[in-house]
């Protein structure tokens, strides 16, 4: 499969291959533009959703690539930490892949991420609170802890994408690609498999942010319903922020 992502629902009703990668400077990166979204009227939505937000994008000088290399998006986090936050921690064994804006000189100047959890069993909330969306079983370091109060992470089942690593290189803020890249990711996990909810912690200080009709028909809980204790960062309150299945399709669609 060439690195497809798969997930559980993918295995029941079939996979979608990514297809060979294309040399945009990075071995794991492909060209978004380029990536096949299945078939049938779904993938007739998405591909048109997609190749306008990859002509608005380029209009502004960046091209999109999706990677499935989390080592690549941690070392962009480290060098570029004075104006991003550390990344949250995911599972190793979860299918996960980040949405990169490319410019004219091959650097990366925005990300977005996905990490595939499968809620279907346990709740996002449930996941969150036993540290098991952070960390595979028994590897989650000491000092880390987790209290969910969210009604919203408790309600959250199914295919669940969780998106991450939001972020764009200062010279390039103010030219609206921090939400175009998020819709472009939650595109792609749409086209993934069968998925039912895309989720998000939010920082208080990026709650405004997230607030705006550009960030798509979401629910953004008010308060924060999420204490985690991140080892080596220390206690982080955290807004639950989630999108149904269909008001995604009602975003790209519109």
């Amino acid at each position: 499969m060439d690195g497809a992502i798969i997930t559980t629902d993918q295995r029941a009703m079939g996979t979608i291959p990514w297809g060979r990668r294309h040399g945009v400077r990075g071995a794991d990166r492909r060209l978004v533009e380029t990536l096949p979204l299945g078939c049938g009227a779904l993938a007739s939505a998405l591909v048109r959703a997609r190749d306008a937000l990859c002509a608005s994008l380029l209009a502004r000088g960046v091209t999109l690539v999706l990677s499935e290399s989390w080592d690549e998006l941690q070392r962009l986090n480290l060098c570029h930490r004075a104006g991003w936050f550390p990344l949250l921690p995911r599972p190793a064994s979860a299918p996960a892949f980040w949405i990169g804006a490319i410019d004219d000189e091959g650097a990366v100047v925005a990300t977005h991420g996905v990490v595939m959890l499968d809620c279907h069993g346990t709740s996002f909330g449930a996941r969150v609170a036993d540290l098991s969306a952070f960390h595979d079983a028994e590897t989650a370091p000491a000092e880390e802890w987790c209290f969910v109060a969210s009604e919203a992470a408790y309600d959250t089942r199914g295919a669940v994408a969780w998106i991450v690593a939001g972020w764009t290189r200062p010279d390039w803020r103010g030219r609206g690609l921090f939400h175009d890249l998020g819709a472009m990711a939650r595109l792609v996990a749409l086209a993934t498999g069968n998925l039912r909810w895309v989720v998000g912690l939010v920082d208080p200080e990026t709650v405004p942010v997230w607030r705006g009709r550009a960030a798509g028909w979401k629910e953004l809980e008010p308060r924060p319903g999420v204490l985690y204790h991140q080892a080596g960062v220390g206690r982080l309150p955290l807004h639950v922020m989630r999108w149904s299945r269909a008001a995604v399709l009602l975003d790209l669609t519109k």
